[in-house]
């Protein structure tokens, strides 16, 4: 009977599997012990020339177990990390930008009224209704009043729009559903024409917000 011959492959997988459970202390000690046998003149001496270039490749490849082994717990915390930040997003917001635009518009009384709409695609990534109750522009900042505006969401059955606290219209669980948004500020912006880049923050009836960054287009001069 021939006993089974055991292959290089084997030897490595066999090594791999003993040496995977060692705690970091235990890497970087071997890793030491390594490096002052090459460090050494008189350790490397004990050797052949070729038994040293082993214990040198294996000392190099101790030290990148070690680093492996250390950075393993930064890798898990920053996926942990990920994942918790994931979960704090409770509805994804989509600006259909081709459908965002912004104007100034000159009332009776002189001033001048900043007008912001959009129309946007909302993920609702939460187990239950989402009612958006307001949108606000956060940048650019412009100065003056906010005046009241308006949100509406798509009902579900039809293609009417309507708000949360009138219509009752919500975004079901796990939904997508258009939304169009209305920002009134009685102000005037420092852009005075041409596209604007805004962030725009959205908010529901549990207090979540969240914002989308948005290009609005400028279909008319300033003041008309």
């Amino acid at each position: 009977m021939t006993e089974p011959v055991t292959t290089t492959t084997g030897t490595l997988a066999s090594i791999a599997s003993a040496i995977k459970d060692w705690p970091l202390s235990l890497f970087v000690a071997v890793a030491l012990i390594l490096s002052v046998f090459v460090a050494v003149p008189e350790f490397r001496e004990l050797v052949s020339p070729p038994t040293a270039h082993g214990v040198l490749f294996a000392a190099v490849a101790a030290w990148i177990l070690a680093g492996c082994r250390g950075a393993a717990p930064a890798i898990r915390a920053f996926h942990a990390y990920q994942a918790a930040s994931e979960r704090r997003i409770h509805y994804v917001i989509t600006p259909i930008e081709h459908q965002c635009f912004w104007s100034m518009a000159k009332q009776p009384d002189n001033s001048i009224v900043t007008h912001i709409s959009g129309h946007f695609l909302v993920k609702n990534r939460a187990d239950e209704r989402l009612y958006l109750t307001k949108a606000r522009l956060v940048r650019p900042k412009i100065r003056g009043k906010e005046l009241p505006g308006l949100l509406l969401m798509r009902a579900l059955d039809s293609n009417m729009h309507g708000t949360a606290h009138v219509a009752g219209h919500f975004v079901p669980p796990k939904a997508t559903l258009p939304v169009s948004a209305t920002i009134l500020i009685r102000g005037t912006p420092r852009q005075k024409s041409g596209i604007m880049r805004a962030v725009i923050e959205f908010a529901d009836a549990n207090a979540h917000k969240e914002r989308a960054t948005v290009k609005l287009n400028n279909p008319t001069a300033p003041g008309k």
